[in-house]
């Protein structure tokens, strides 16, 4: 059979080779663009950080509060106060917030990067203020602002939206003056009518699952609008803790939250938008984050503060210890809480230094490791921690410097209360209870806990046994470790403990329907000096608010003194007596002081630990 090359195949052959050669040139043209680019990108990096060099340039220039009037030189700066309450009463005002440590000057300062941190336990909900864990609150941190921030390193109370206020001498208002240029992430400015609609229509909003704010502010009365930029904050009666309080919840944009119903609110997983440098990757309510699942935030490009230089953080959660190191080690994250034994370990390591900062410091978030009584009724009947007998003697079972050294290495202090020192309001003359399970033993017996059958096991006089959950987060050699110690003490002395392990994201829900017998956690404090009302008063029990272990033992009589004691020196010695009473009532057994320790990659720059904590938004990944 003879083949035949004919024009039809001629055609086709034309067109196939017309097709390659526009392919190619195609190819040559994408290449063209791809480059272009590539330099158009680079370029628009390299006039942002020119920018952002000159923008710290110009900020460092600005002129603050006692500065010179670079027009008049040697006069102050003029300032319209026409927007103040009550003349004669000092206007305190702030200059524009600012990087502790500006890395905007530094040689090998870039933008771009982003920034991963391992959570050891799984948040539930980012959603401002019902997100109530320490893990939801470090991101909200980085999306929403407040009224007022303390200085990273003076810990003083300073201006963040407000640019001034004016408190009343006897503290039944602030006005406070918004900043012009704040503005929130999707554009819109943030206003007076911003910060009303986030208390009166949110946090004391009765529908909304905001139960354990709405209990400690109990003494703001309301907030009016008095102009575009300018709110009053009213108080029902002078409070130590009014300022703090005033200024201290997240500013939340009517706009947003608004649009959704209270349900839809209570219900969500992460509907977060605020004025903060960072904003949410995705902020779709039909898509939202879901546990389980990273956490991703963008550097907010609205941002009317000093932009950070990262692009984003990221968020993931690993619940072992060792699995988070692997991790770390491998350069998978950038930031773990190390547990004390790998903290140790790996300082000591060769060429450890070299890969990370290996941080360990107190600072303002310092907290405490406790176990949690039940002091009142689990499921309509009392618990044996109702007798302050039972609990003073769960206490001396427990050798706490042995439980130091062998399962945190030894790194931390046994705590002594709720306040640790130096705190100015713990009580130095409070010791903490020393290991004596013989006398354990005398107050179990005379609360009537014996072993009235010979097996092992003590029994009231109704015989019922000695038994109890004791609840825990999953996850961690760390706290199994601990909880082994437990049971065995506990069985050294008749008492059977079971353990109870839950994922970290069941506890808001057991803590809120106090369905527990014993329960370990940590707090930390948020200020320099916290209110104690919201974990302490027995105003907590209801509502969910935050006295979940039901603690009822005279307690109010010091904490209301201690909100409404302006002195200093006089509210200090409250506090004392306050400690006194929890020492002697052990609510807590209070296990240890928790200094911070941070492992922190070294591929990024200008980490510094401060005395409020660490501020990522400064950090930034050098050029090579």
């Amino acid at each position: 059979m003879q083949n035949k090359f004919g024009l039809k195949d001629f055609i086709l052959m034309v067109l196939v080779s017309l097709a390659l050669v526009f392919s190619i040139l195609a190819m040559i043209q994408d290449d063209r663009r791809w480059k272009q680019t590539e330099d158009l990108t680079s370029k628009i990096g390299t006039i942002e950080q020119l920018v952002t060099r000159l923008d710290a340039k110009l900020d460092a220039g600005i002129v603050v509060s006692g500065s010179n009037n670079s027009a008049n030189p040697g006069q102050p700066v003029a300032r319209d106060e026409s927007w103040s309450k009550q003349p004669g009463v000092e206007i305190q005002w702030f200059a524009k917030p600012e990087f502790a440590e500006d890395p905007r000057g530094e040689d090998d300062y870039t933008l771009g990067g982003v920034f991963k941190e391992t959570f050891n336990a799984q948040p539930n909900k980012l959603t401002p203020v019902l997100a109530e864990d320490v893990y939801g609150r470090r991101v909200n941190d980085q999306i929403c602002e407040r009224l007022a921030e303390y200085n990273a390193e003076t810990l003083e109370m300073e201006g963040q939206l407000a640019e001034a206020w004016q408190y009343d001498p006897k503290g039944y208002w602030v006005r406070v003056k918004l900043r012009d240029n704040a503005r929130f992430s999707d554009g819109e400015p943030v206003t007076a009518e911003d910060v009303r609609y986030t208390f009166h229509d949110y946090i004391d909003n009765p529908e909304l699952e905001t139960e354990s704010l709405r209990s400690v502010m109990t003494k703001l009365d309301r907030i009016d609008v008095v102009s575009d930029k300018v709110v009053d904050i009213f108080f029902t009666e002078p409070d130590a803790y009014n300022l703090q309080m005033a200024l201290g919840f997240y500013i939340l944009p009517k706009h947003f939250y608004s649009q959704f119903t209270t349900t839809q609110i209570n219900q969500a997983t992460a509907l977060v938008m605020g004025s903060g440098p960072f904003k949410l990757a995705n902020l779709d309510p039909e898509d939202q984050w879901t546990p389980g699942t990273d956490i991703v935030l963008v550097r907010n490009e609205q941002y009317w503060g000093p932009k950070p230089a990262l692009a984003g953080l990221r968020y993931d959660v690993i619940t072992e210890d060792v699995a988070a190191l692997t991790s770390f080690v491998n350069g998978e994250t950038h930031m773990i809480i190390p547990s004390s034994p790998q903290y140790v370990e790996k300082v000591s390591q060769q060429g450890w230094d070299e890969k990370a900062y290996s941080l360990k410091w107190l600072n303002m978030r310092s907290g405490y490791l406790f176990i949690g009584w039940q002091c009142g009724e689990r499921n309509g009947k009392l618990t044996p921690f109702h007798d302050k007998r039972v609990r003073q003697a769960m206490t001396y079972n427990l050798d706490r410097e042995l439980m130091i050294r062998d399962i945190w290495a030894g790194l931390d202090n046994i705590a002594v209360g709720p306040n640790n020192p130096p705190s100015p309001a713990a009580n130095p003359e409070i010791e903490a209870y020393p290991y004596n399970p013989e006398k354990a033993k005398q107050l179990l017996a005379e609360a009537g806990w014996i072993d009235r059958d010979d097996d092992g096991i003590l029994e009231d006089e109704n015989g019922v046994e000695f038994e109890f959950e004791f609840t825990r987060s999953v996850g961690g050699q760390t706290i199994e470790r601990m909880e082994k110690y437990i049971i065995d003490r506990c069985a050294a002395v008749g008492i059977r403990c079971i353990s109870k392990p839950v994922d970290w994201s069941l506890f808001d829900q057991i803590m809120k329907t106090r369905n527990f017998d014993a329960i370990t956690l940590g707090w930390s404090a948020s200020a320099p000096e916290s209110d104690p009302r919201q974990i302490w008063h027995t105003d907590s029990i209801q509502n969910q608010g935050h006295n979940f272990i039901q603690w009822d033992g005279g307690q109010d009589q010091y904490l209301d003194a201690i909100v409404k004691e302006l002195d200093f020196n006089k509210r200090m010695k409250l506090f004392h007596d306050f400690h006194s009473l929890v020492h002697e009532e052990q609510p807590y057994t209070f296990i240890r002081s928790v200094p911070w320790k941070r492992f922190i990659s070294k591929k990024f720059s200008n980490v510094h630990p401060y005395p409020k904590g660490l501020e990522q938004r400064e950090y930034y990944m050098p050029a090579n």
